[in-house]
């Protein structure tokens, strides 16, 4: 791909626009096309000649002293890509190695399997192989852009392209095998607006990467996100994520305090302590996320000090004793209806036809309004720097496009999510600029808002709510590390104390420890010692995980399986493998052959649970004599 092959196309009272059959001025924002007087789009154009990759966002405006007409149907990408295939055998054949197909990623699930049901839970991160045959379409669901399907595309023949959307909300995209090219089709789901006098805004960006034949396309993929559109590379951030340890927010501050103190008597020093849900309002029964009336005091973001009675001032001192800060929940689009905002200021807030009488429904605080907007600025701002906060942890638990749907005047559909999504944009990079180091927690119901937007901005910490669950599955946990085959970023939590084998499962470049967070969590002196030991194991093999990510065995839930995770620095020719003998695996040997190695080297290999250390050439023999079973080797070049 070259940056002619660049295009977009859009229908401007009703007449299709292609940005192909236009000339063009090159200014300091890119190429500006003139739709006509006064009305232009521009094309901010980004290259990664490194790796084969273009980035571009279209920003439209209207300066021709009355409203535009209505412009339509918005494909921000509209390109044709030569990628080399294998022509489809015929029909009744099943399809054979080099014919095109297009590789997506499932998104989030309905969140009530995670209760019940496994198997389903694991298919989140899951891949599909789709074949090419003619044109397929893909969507996300709810108006959360990583709810239902991920908005990464691996369009694959003999060799490829990874294709990534670039939006907040409702997207979709749309790629046909035309046999001598293949269309790619991505933006906003639904547009049809016109633009007032003075009006500029953006639409969604994208991402296209080419690749070779013989190349490892996924680690392609994970070093430009890394190096160009990841929290570090995008924000004043300098840390590779969070370690955080978790206190429910309802848990008194008392009792937080005597937690915090035993970690700090038995070494164990996270960097964030993170206060969850249920630490504001004036709730009465916040003992734990799954029951009580703390999530009816959502939008009233002030401490409850029957549980916090020095607003948690106390909390963030002793946490800095253990050179600890503190890491906040907040929810600051939805609120509930009779909270303090949304009763003084109902102009701040969208609604859903028909609740306009129900206290308890969810409103949406709208980041088109610019008082609102301010408001959420201040109001967090205000809580960063007060309680010296290292993470500011955003969740959001509400479908959201129908409240945009109904809010959307007659001519201007799309009008209302745009402006709110690239609020929220906004919003993000003001608190980020004002606090320089503060890392976002892009929660979202776990994993629901996951985009390039985001990702520059932010780490998908809770890359799943199944995390929630007291007694999740490590092997869920293992299923849902497909994420890390495309972010270098991301992470995981495990609840279980003293268990190697699920907490291991969850490790990532952004980990926490949830294993002592509610009123009826202990930790007896054993448990403590074992924390210890995770806590400097941890630590010790974090800098791995934001390397190149190989997986030597399953990836998918199945517990007659194995699942072996590397994690390899090239420049340091180190590394680190998580290998998991599953339960019902009959297997209690496997061998793995060492990824980006240099050959003809000899590494020195460690074993971390027996302390064993041997060389090999990099292929080696892992021996688990017992079911469920796990083991951590660390290599390194001799």
């Amino acid at each position: 791909m070259t940056r002619s092959d660049i295009a977009f196309s859009f229908k401007y009272d009703g007449v299709l626009f292609r940005s192909k059959d236009h000339p063009f001025i090159e200014s300091p924002d890119g190429r500006m096309y003139t739709v006509e007087n006064g009305v232009t789009v521009t094309a901010k154009i980004s290259e990664y000649q490194k790796h084969d990759a273009f980035g571009w966002v279209l920003y439209f405006e209207n300066k021709s002293g009355k409203n535009s007409k209505v412009i339509s149907d918005i494909c921000d990408c509209d390109v044709e890509l030569q990628i080399k295939h294998t022509p489809f055998p015929r029909v009744g054949y099943k399809p054979i190695e080099g014919n095109l197909k297009v590789v997506s990623m499932n998104g989030m699930v309905d969140g009530f399997h995670y209760a019940e049901n496994d198997p389903v839970s694991a298919t989140e991160y899951g891949f599909s192989d789709n074949y090419l045959v003619c044109r397929r379409e893909y969507r996300n669901t709810s108006g959360r852009s990583s709810d239902g399907t991920m908005p990464f595309f691996d369009v694959k023949g003999i060799d490829g392209a990874m294709v990534a959307v670039g939006w907040t909300g409702s997207w979709k995209a749309e790629i046909e095998n035309k046999n001598d090219h293949v269309s790619v089709k991505c933006g906003l789901a639904k547009t049809g607006f016109y633009l007032k006098d003075g009006e500029k805004l953006r639409t969604a960006s994208v991402l296209i990467m080419t690749y070779g034949e013989t190349e490892d396309s996924s680690n392609k993929f994970r070093k430009l996100i890394k190096e160009h559109y990841s929290h570090k590379a995008c924000t004043p951030a300098v840390r590779d994520g969070i370690f955080a340890f978790e206190l429910w927010g309802g848990l008194p501050s008392e009792e937080m305090k005597k937690r915090l103190e035993r970690l700090r008597e038995h070494g164990i020093s996270f960097e964030d302590i993170w206060i969850d849900a249920g630490w504001y309002g004036n709730c009465t029964d916040c003992i734990e996320a799954f029951s009580g009336d703390w999530s009816r005091h959502t939008g009233n973001w002030f401490v409850n000090t029957r549980v916090h009675p020095n607003s948690l001032y106390d909390v963030r001192d002793t946490a800095a004793k253990n050179h600890s800060n503190l890491m906040l929940w907040f929810e600051p689009e939805r609120v509930v209806a009779n909270t303090q905002k949304a009763t003084e200021h109902p102009e701040w807030f969208l609604s859903l036809p028909g609740t306009e009488n129900d206290p308890h429904a969810s409103k949406i605080l709208y980041y088109g309004n610019e008082d609102a907007k301010q408001y959420v600025k201040d109001l967090l701002c205000d809580y960063i720097k007060k309680l010296d906060l290292s993470v500011y942890r955003q969740d959001f638990n509400c479908s959201i496009r129908e409240y945009f749907d109904a809010a959307d005047e007659k001519d201007r559909v799309g009008i209302t999510e745009i402006y709110h999504i690239t609020g929220m944009y906004e919003v993000w990079d003001h608190i980020l600029n004002e606090n320089p180091g503060l890392l976002i927690d892009n929660c979202s119901s776990g994993g629901r808002r996951v985009d390039i937007e985001t990702i520059s901005r932010s780490i998908p910490f809770f890359r799943s709510d199944y995390q929630c669950e007291f007694n999740a599955n490590g092997d869920v946990l293992q299923a849902h590390n497909n994420i890390s085959t495309y972010l270098p970023y991301n992470g995981s939590t495990s609840k279980v104390k003293s268990d190697d084998y699920d907490v291991r499962s969850s490790y990532s470049s952004s980990w926490g420890g949830a294993f002592y967070n509610t009123v009826f969590q202990t930790m007896d002196e054993d448990d403590l010692v074992w924390a210890k030991k995770i806590h400097n194991e941890y630590r010790r093999i974090r800098k791995y995980f934001s390397e190149n990510f190989y997986s030597h065995a399953s990836r998918i839930y199945d517990p007659s399986s194995w699942a072996v995770f590397q994690y390899h620095d090239e420049k340091e020719q180190s590394g680190v493998v998580l290998a998991f003998r599953r339960s019902e695996s009959p297997f209690d040997k496997m061998t793995i052959n060492l990824c980006g190695i240099e050959k003809g080297r000899l590494y020195s290999v460690e074993n971390f649970d027996t302390g064993e250390t041997f060389e090999c050439g990099g292929n080696f023999e892992i021996s688990l004599p017992q079911k469920r079973s796990c083991v951590i080797f660390e290599y390194k070049i001799k």
